[in-house]
Parts: C-alpha cells; structure tokens; sequence
C-alpha cells in the first residue's frame, strides 16, 4: 500500500532551548518537541515520571461519593459485587478493584462476562440474580455509561449500582448511583484519556487516602500498566505514569500468577511495553476470545503454583486457537475481496459472516484495516442475532459513525477507533443494509481521499552510518511507548543494499544494509512480497525504527522496516 512520508518539522529554538536547560542530544530535543513538549518542566515530567505527579484523585466527579458508599458497606458487612468485563482493560480493572476492596476487608466477589454469551454491558438477568443472592451494592468496571436499562432496574430493586467507565457517555446518563468516568458531563478532571484500569486506580487512590495509607497504591501499578497498554489510550499524562512505573515493577513481580505468567513469555527484565501489545495481553484476551472468563481473574489470585501453571497453560493454548480461526476468517475475507475488488471501493467496510467466532471478529477488523486501510465493522450471524465489531483510520469517528444509524442496533457502544454492536430479529437483513448505507453516507461526508492514503510520520532523517548503540539509548529515554507517544521512527535516503532479501518463514523480508565491514540486518514483517521488487536494486529509501536484539547472550541492532522506497 502506498504510503506518504511526513518528515515532522522542528521549532529549532524550542530544541534548543531543551538541549541547553536538560542536557540532552538534540534529537532527543526534536524529538520531545515533536511530542507536544515545549518546555523544560513539561519535559522533565515527561522523562521523568512520578507518583507525586498524579492529580488529586478527589478531582473526578463522582469519586468521593463512591468512596463515601464503599466504606459504608464495608461499615454494614454488606456483599459487594464487582461487574467487570472481559477485555484485558476490564479484568486489570477487576483484579485491582477487588484486592483493593479485599484489603479494606469488604465482602466483595466479582463478574466478568462471558464474551461469547453474554456479550458486552450489564445484563438485567444477572442484576437480578445478585441481588436475589443478598449483594446490595455493584460496582462496574470498563462498562455502564450507557446502561440506562439496568440502571433503573436496579434502583426499583433497591440496588445501589456505581459505574465506573471510560467510554463516552451518550447525550443523557444513566441514573445511577454514582458515576465515576471523567469523560461524564461536569467533570473537569484534568486528564480525560485513562484507561478503565486508569480510573479504577483512582478510586483506589481515594479509598486509601481516606484510610491514611495511600503510599501502598504503588503496588497496584503493574496490573494498571498491563491494563492502560493493552487499551490503547494515549501514554501520555497520568498513563505514562502508570505505564512506565508499572513496566519497573513487572521486572520483579510479587504476585505468583503475574510472575509464572511472564515466566512462561521469557519475559524476565526490561519489559517493554511491546511486550504487553505483542505477548501479554494477546494471552490474557484470548482466555474471554475463546470462552474463558473467570479462570483469568483467579489466576492473579492463587497461591499454588501448579494451579498457576495450568491456567497460564491453558492461555497460550486457546492463544494459539484464537490464531487459527482468526487467520480463517482473514482468509476467508481476503477471498471475497479478490472475487468482488469493488467492495474496497467503498468508503467504509461491512462484512457478514455465519457462525464467524465472535472473539476474534474485532481482531479480524483491525487486520483489514491494516490491509485495505478503510473503516471496517464485521458482523457474525448466529441463530437470531448478529453482533459486531468495528475498528477505525485516524479521523473517522466509529461511535459517531453508529450514532447516525442508530435505530438498526439492538444495543452500541465503544469510542472514536474501535466499537461493538447487536442486532436482533427480525428484519436482520434489512437492518444491515441500513447500516451499510448509513455508514456509506456518513464515510462520504467525512472521509476524503487522502485520508484513505496512510501516512508515515518520520522524526529525523539519519545517514545510516549515524545509527548505533548510543543512539538507540537516547531513544529509550522517550519509553514507554504507545498511542501518543509513538516509537521514533527513522528514515536514510539512498542506502545500500549489502546482502539479500532473503524470505524469513516465506513471510517476513530481511535484507542487509549499510557497508561491507559494518552491515545492518532489517526486517519487514509480513511483507515478503516486496522481496522480488528488490532483487534488482542496490540503493533503497527505507523507514524503520531501532531496536536491540538479544541472541544467545549477544546484541545487535535490529532496524524494523516500516516502509521502503
């Protein structure tokens, strides 16, 4: 897919300006100034992350009540039930809440949604079941913001029901007992892009301020780091934060399930926070993708360590399942679009699948978009219903996508680049097509040609003699990296081809560059088919980022392609 090179342009007074008060390499500077960092406080925040850098949690609307409500059950030994829900974001966002809760001595037992079953939000059946079993107060995680529904049902019965949520509220809220979400109307919370596991976190924050002992928080922030990556929330503010702290502490994990769990990943020190994207969390999400539920929360709970061992063992097995019938499905789609290449014309894309496992459905959509890069939802058709999943491009907003058809959905929810859905009989058929007809015509409105033409953010254009150890380690100064404050990525103009391609698995390229004495291994994942474009070529344009690779004790660098010219 063709893609547009942007060479970011740099305020060279601001540079210098960080050069001179930090001491820091004048790429680094560029760097944090192509970050939004313009000042020597901002940058020695953002370098420097710390727990007094947290806002007071008090600051979020909703928070002190529902401080106020837990002590209150705790006081009364009433039963408190925690309804999560089944991404990596809403288990971290059970597991923390729940020990916090436990450690304050609540009588408290959790939820967590069957993906396949239940599917996403409350469900009113299982609102009433908790209350038939004597739980007076439920606390959400990751979902409620637009439960109106069960909200309601719940106060008739007499149940106090607290969302807390990070998702975007619809026009009008849900009466609830508390809302704690600092996307919510009234709150001027001072960083509106935490994770679920994020505002959780500050409610705990909260309740152990309000018991004297809020130095213990810190103890939490591995689970709140694994959670904030895996959702994709900028890592900047309070998220870089927890990210980078998080991230020092999964070095030395105390917790026997976490710890066995990263064993088992080779995943010792440094941990990265590509290692949550690429290892952990995959795991972690293919137990609720492929089934599982409650088994994932257990495991951070355990004091055995085979038990620990089985249920760890079971993930990277239903990992590699979720695989499979994600690359079926892959398939599958990839055939259709060979048979009709029109369908790619469209603005946004709509899949309908029989029986396509609803799990990985999501997933599957974030891989098309990859490929064809255009919005995608994808739904599967099974008996009566259809659920669906949808991710998006920079500049689409999916939720409001949704919002302008909203009448053919049972129920939707999720934020600007990701979404779910239901649909239920009758007229299926027809309710599909007004929703393909209805994000066609919003995509025109929206979507203009270039931003259906991916683009390549470059921060610097390096000679590759330039590239080197010492480089890479003024980078990771930058680190964690994610949405928001993404990898540096390089690029060298006319750069020699030393030695290949060659094909790795008859997947991934692999070239070398540079000079004869000092040769640099690339590699391009997933795109061995660029290798016959380079059999006659000996000068490349090539965008990359820099990483160390460690093989059998010794290290080389490693440039990742991003894209070759």
């Amino acid at each position: 897919m063709e893609r547009r090179w942007q060479i970011k342009e740099s305020d060279l007074a601001l540079v210098d300006s960080l050069k001179r008060n930090l001491n820091i390499s004048s790429l680094v500077g560029r760097m944090l100034v192509h970050r939004g960092i313009e000042s020597p406080t901002q940058a020695t925040k953002f370098l420097n992350p710390k727990l007094d850098h947290l806002h007071d949690p008090s600051l979020m609307l909703g928070i002190d009540r529902t401080v106020r409500r837990i002590f209150k059950a705790r006081d009364n030994g009433e039963y408190v039930l925690i309804y999560g829900d089944y991404d990596v974001d809403g288990i971290t966002s059970t597991v923390v809440l729940k020990r916090a809760l436990e450690m304050i001595n609540v009588k408290v037992d959790f939820h967590i949604p069957r993906r396949l079953e239940d599917g996403y939000g409350l469900k009113l059946h299982l609102i009433k079941e908790a209350h038939s079993r004597g739980v007076s107060l439920i606390i959400t995680t990751d979902s409620g913001i637009r439960e109106f529904e069960v909200c309601n049902a719940a106060r008739e019965l007499g149940l106090d029901l607290i969302v807390t949520d990070h998702h975007l509220p619809d026009k009008t809220l849900p009466k609830a007992y508390a809302i704690v979400n600092p996307l919510q109307p009234n709150c001027d919370y001072p960083d509106s892009n935490l994770s679920a596991v994020g505002v959780v976190f500050k409610l705990v924050q909260a309740i152990f301020r309000e018991i004297g002992n809020e130095k213990v928080v810190h103890h939490f922030l591995k689970l709140v780091a694994i959670g904030t990556i895996a959702d994709l929330v900028p890592l900047v503010g309070e998220n870089r934060v927890f990210a980078r702290l998080g991230l020092e502490g999964l070095s030395n994990p105390r917790n026997l399930g976490l710890k066995i769990l990263l064993e088992e990943l080779c995943l010792s020190t440094q941990i990265q926070s590509s290692d949550i994207g690429f290892k952990v969390a995959p795991r972690i999400n293919a137990v609720t993708r492929m089934g599982g539920g409650r088994e994932i929360v257990d495991l951070f709970s355990v004091l055995e360590e085979e038990t620990a061992r089985k249920i760890v063992a079971e993930m990277n097995n239903k990992n590699v399942r979720r695989r499979r019938i994600e690359q079926a499905i892959l398939e599958e789609l990839k055939e259709q679009i060979s048979r009709e290449p029109k369908l790619i014309e469209r603005k946004v894309l709509v899949f309908v699948g029989e029986n396509w496992h609803r799990g990985v459905i999501g997933i599957v959509a974030s891989r098309i978009v990859d490929l064809y890069y255009r919005p995608t939802l994808i739904f599967s058709l099974e008996n009566n219903s259809i659920q669906g999943s949808g991710r998006s491009i920079p500049g689409f907003h999916f939720l409001d996508a949704l919002n302008s058809c909203r009448d053919a959905f049972e129920k939707f929810g999720g934020h600007a680049q990701a979404v779910g859905c239901t649909l239920q009989s009758p007229n299926l058929e027809s309710k599909i097509k007004i929703i393909e007809e209805g994000l066609e015509n919003y995509g025109k409105r929206i979507l203009v040609e270039d931003m259906l033409i991916p683009s390549l953010s470059i921060d610097a254009i390096l000679p590759i003699q330039k590239l080197s150890f010492s480089l890479l380690h003024e980078i990771q100064c930058l680190a964690p990296f994610g949405v928001g404050n993404p990898l540096p990525v390089f690029a060298s103009r006319k750069a020699r081809l030393v030695s290949g391609p060659f094909l790795i698995k008859d997947t991934h390229l692999k070239i070398q560059i540079g000079s004869e004495d000092r040769p640099l291994e690339a590699i391009w994942w997933q795109n061995g088919s660029v290798a016959k474009k380079l059999e006659s070529v000996d000068r490349i344009d090539l965008a990359y980022t820099l990483s160390n690779e460690v093989y059998r004790g010794s290290s080389k660098l490693l440039l990742t392609i991003q894209d070759i010219k």
